[in-house]
């Protein structure tokens, strides 16, 4: 009997054990989320310390590899889409000599959050994605190497403003904030802010009016905690984007307001 029972515990803390795996592996913990709609219109950029003389330098980089095809075939493979014709974003006079800073530390410090398919890591652990590749490319174009670091977004800027990081590259949307607290670079890919929600939701809210009683989950510091007081809606701020869809998963929050770059990644919606 006590042979049995072992066996039967066995096989439960086995059961657990898988659906616990399962529900961390990324796209099967999802199937039951969709994109309800969008509630803006962005575009990304890279923030540089203010006044710094890497973003003329990068922008350069950008119309180069964006000419030679190496940009293109990035957003191809990552399924995103280009800015075209981009213009400079920030005007600021260069007052900070960043371009020497890091040729003599041999390196760009990136300041990055992990999620797909901006940043995220490989089977091995290796930091990949489209931002991980485009900054490699443009780091090579500057003769340095390329060095990422985990940041908490809410204090991206001060971040930056101690030297902890050089840049913050990652799948950034271009604001007023931004704008006031980095000398950015011309935007290149398009993003939206959208609602995530269970699918059995979707007839029920279609709008952001039909939402004003949800609680909503956003990344604290993010594009999608701003569109949340925009809107009015009830949110909960937690870490990462990542953790935003985990609070819709788990019943925590209704839902949560992402990137549209990360939701189609994650839902499989491109």
């Amino acid at each position: 009997m006590k042979k049995i029972i072992c066996t039967v515990l066995a096989l439960i803390m086995i059961a657990m054990c898988f659906g616990a795996c399962s529900s961390k592996s990324g796209q099967t913990s999802y199937d039951d989320l969709a994109i309800a709609c969008e509630l803006t219109s962005e575009e990304y950029g890279i923030g540089f310390r203010k006044g710094s003389d890497l973003v003329a330098e990068v922008n350069g980089i950008i119309d180069e590899i964006t000419a030679d095809g190496t940009l293109t075939a990035l957003a191809e493979e990552y399924a995103l889409t280009l800015v075209e014709n981009a213009e400079p974003k920030s005007d600021d006079e260069v007052t900070v000599a960043d371009l020497d800073y890091i040729k003599e530390n041999g390196k760009l410090v990136i300041g990055i959050t992990e999620y797909a398919p901006m940043n995220f890591k490989d089977t091995e652990g290796n930091w990949t994605g489209f931002d991980t590749e485009f900054a490699i490319a443009v780091c090579e174009k500057l003769g340095v190497e390329a060095e990422f670091v985990e940041i908490d977004w809410d204090n991206k800027f001060l971040a930056l403003e101690a030297k902890s990081i050089d840049c913050i590259w990652n799948g950034m949307t271009i604001s007023e904030e931004v704008l006031n607290n980095t000398s950015c670079s011309k935007s290149y890919v398009k993003n939206a802010q959208v609602v995530v929600l269970a699918k059995d939701k979707l007839e029920q809210y279609k709008t952001p009016a039909d939402m004003k009683d949800l609680t909503f989950a956003v990344e604290a510091g993010s594009a999608g905690a701003t569109a949340a007081d925009d809107n009015g809606f009830n949110k909960v701020e937690v870490g990462t984007q990542t953790d935003a869809l985990l609070e819709v998963t788990s019943g925590s929050s209704d839902a949560c307001i992402i990137d549209i770059t990360m939701a189609n990644s994650m839902l499989g919606s491109k």
